[in-house]
């Protein structure tokens, strides 16, 4: 189930410069040529090696792989608010009690991916983009597929644990997309705001909604404690990644986190 910053390396070129010998003038003989010391060349700059992934970043590429389009497009159609929880029935291809029943046999992987973004360390490995078709490689895309769907699929989880009664199940993965949110904003990679916002989005989904309670349920003061901890992790002036990108974000977090009375 579910921008770009180019590395310039400037090398520094050898300083090989040779001092010309000085001519002669009139009919004076050439004075025997002096021995001018050379300078010596100077150390060639090592060239950087690539940023190597380290911490979640190993394991994002094959626990995302596991939330593909077809078992998390109804995901993506989620309706959560003050009444319960369905799917646009005019886009979601079931029902929510059959969505539902589909969550929880997906416990195994949700649980997986919950993992991954509780880690603390998240690098990267440096990717190259071709500057003439702009195009993004294959595995990129492939991460990318698998953050939208991995961040749909938390989210209807998160709100089919809160209906149920089990607040401190929907904060914890309300809380995995805010730290998936924080590891891709710091990425680095080629348009990664772009799925940074869609996390956001769907914090902004099924955050208010269990702020304010539905039907009776409401989260505790402990589950309230989750959510900021994991949104205050997030970069309050920049939380997508993007300073040219979603100029919103930053109020957006700010009402997320004065829905949860922080």
């Amino acid at each position: 189930m579910m921008t770009p910053n180019r590395t310039l390396r400037v090398h520094a070129l050898p300083a090989l410069f040779a001092l010309a010998a000085l001519g002669c003038g009139g009919n004076q003989p050439e004075p025997a040529p002096s021995t001018v010391a050379q300078p010596a060349p100077a150390a060639t700059a090592p060239r950087a090696a690539p940023a190597a992934a380290s911490g979640a970043a190993l394991e994002y590429p094959a626990v995302l792989a596991k939330f593909t389009d077809a078992n998390s497009e109804d995901a993506r159609q989620l309706i959560f608010n003050g009444m319960g929880v369905s799917l646009n029935a005019s886009k979601a291809k079931s029902t929510w009690s059959s969505f539902a029943r589909m969550l929880e046999q997906s416990q195994p992987q949700i649980e997986e991916l919950m993992r991954v973004t509780a880690m603390s360390q998240c690098t990267f490995a440096e990717v190259t983009v071709d500057k003439s078709s702009r195009k993004l490689p294959p595995e990129l895309i492939a991460l990318f597929r698998g953050v939208r769907n991995g961040g749909a699929v938390l989210s209807a989880d998160a709100a089919r644990t809160f209906v149920a009664g089990d607040t401190a199940g929907a904060a914890r993965r309300a809380a995995a997309i805010a730290a998936m949110l924080r590891h891709v904003a710091a990425s680095g990679l080629p348009k990664s705001s772009d799925f940074a916002n869609n996390l956001l989005e769907q914090l902004k989904l099924i955050v208010p909604p269990m702020a304010a309670g539905v039907n009776g349920t409401k989260l505790t003061d402990a589950d309230r404690a989750v959510l900021l901890a994991a949104l205050g992790a997030l970069s309050a002036t920049d939380p997508c990644g993007s300073s040219d990108g979603n100029r919103a974000a930053p109020a957006e977090l700010v009402a997320l986190k004065a829905s949860l009375g922080g």
